[in-house]
């Protein structure tokens, strides 16, 4: 089978059960381990997040 027959049985496939295949094709694609910068900007986001809170999406002045 190819991608382009594949892609063509996917456009068969009712939208109602769009969300189901989904579900079965993302099984399919291997995780990325984040890189080591990326996993330091996350672990320093979630401290900052811990020592300083967050912010009210209503506290924020959005006219600047």
């Amino acid at each position: 089978m190819s991608l382009e027959t594949l892609k063509n049985l996917i456009e068969l496939v009712p939208e109602s059960d769009i969300d189901v295949l989904y579900k079965v094709i993302i099984k399919f694609i291997p995780e990325v381990e984040p890189e080591p910068d990326e996993l330091a900007a996350l672990l320093e986001g979630r401290q900052d997040r811990k020592e300083n809170g967050t912010i009210s999406h209503n506290d924020i002045d959005w006219d600047l």
